[in-house]
């Protein structure tokens, strides 16, 4: 019996791993399973048993060992990464995709991994392509002009291996064939990021999964971290209800309800902030980007991007980050940011089109 086949039954019979065997099973996997059988095993044993943080953190370890370093000049500056599991059931607008621009400025950039699609209405890298930005495309040499000049870079794994290969087309065949199991890379993948981030702010939709991710972020060395999650099951900071907030920052350990009357915001019935399809998540994309949306969409944006500013150290307050939310995307600077990045990793003709098709339509 070959030791990744022993770890696995060691999982079946409801044992943790360590993050030592944890590392070394995923990477055998990785490697090695071409057809997905041993990932399926792997996956079904691990939402059996529960994931614990010592095997995410194995997981982590092994993705890294198989990617291509991402060789950025951060120095002097301390990177921020903010993004959702989704897989909520709620639709929403891309909340975390417009943050990273209200956001990130140079001094705190915001490096954000961007995915398409999976349970959503858009994904990031959707709507970042209906406005010129092809994620998978931008270079390492793309995203530092963006970062050194703007503060936000947007991106796709670029070094990747063939085997974690492996692991994209395991998840596709999941898909294809509906069989419907739960993976720890769905977790993973919008938490793990190659880039050395500092602070790191992620919407939840599992309420039990909290205090297991926010040792995750612990154990990742992140300087802060947050999780968040709405009452209603938004994975964002939301206006339509209370919102659970457990993070660490400064060195303080907080667990709190944030209400978005607290933040100087007006609370809204869920359908107030809920898009129709694609076509006007992108349009409301740009609008609020743009400074043209002034209702409970730009305000929901507004909440999270002032909780980003505060995680990051930005603002004293989230009351505070939120001002300087509404003040940027009132003064037109967070559309200057957009053109800029597109400008510097993406096509600015689509863009130009972008904008005269959803800018100037109702």
């Amino acid at each position: 019996m070959t030791p990744d086949v022993i770890l696995i039954r060691k999982m079946m019979s409801r044992q943790n791993l360590s993050r030592a065997e944890s590392a070394e099973l995923m990477e055998t996997i990785l490697r090695q399973d071409t057809e997905g059988w041993k990932f399926l095993a792997f996956s079904v044993a691990s939402q059996t048993k529960g994931e614990t943080v010592e095997e995410l953190l194995g997981m982590c370890d092994a993705m890294r060992a198989l990617m291509g370093d991402y060789h950025l000049d951060l120095a002097g500056r301390r990177p921020l990464e903010v993004s959702s599991a989704g897989g909520s059931g709620v639709r929403k607008i891309n909340v975390s995709t417009l943050t990273a621009l209200v956001a990130g400025t140079p001094e705190v950039p915001v490096i954000k991994h961007s995915f398409w699609k999976v349970t959503g209405i858009t994904g990031s890298a959707d709507v970042l392509a209906a406005v010129g930005i092809f994620a998978p495309s931008v270079t390492l040499e793309q995203m530092q002009k963006a970062i050194d000049a703007v503060g936000v870079a947007y991106y796709s794994p670029i070094f990747v291996s063939t085997e974690i290969g492996n692991l994209i087309h395991f998840a596709k065949m999941l898909a294809v064939h509906q069989v419907g199991v739960s993976t720890p890379f769905h977790l993973l993948s919008p938490v793990f990021t190659p880039v050395p981030i500092q602070y790191r702010m992620f919407g939840l939709n599992n309420p039990v999964q909290f205090e297991m991710m926010i040792e995750l972020f612990r154990g990742l060395g992140f300087r802060n971290g947050l999780v968040v999650r709405g009452f209603e099951g938004l994975d964002e900071a939301s206006i339509t209800s209370p919102s659970r907030v457990l993070a660490y920052r400064a060195g303080e350990d907080l667990d709190f309800v944030l209400l978005p009357e607290e933040a100087g915001l007006q609370r809204v019935p869920l359908e107030e902030v809920l898009p129709v399809d694609a076509e006007s998540n992108y349009r409301d994309f740009l609008r609020i980007a743009h400074g043209a949306e002034t209702g409970p969409k730009r305000d929901l944006v507004a909440l999270n991007a002032g909780l980003a500013l505060w995680l990051s150290e930005q603002a004293a307050s989230i009351e505070e980050g939120v001002r300087i939310a509404l003040e940027r995307l009132a003064s037109g600077e967070v559309a200057e940011k957009l053109t800029r990045v597109v400008e510097l990793t993406g096509s600015p003709e689509v863009l130009r089109q972008a904008r005269e098709k959803y800018l100037t339509s109702p």
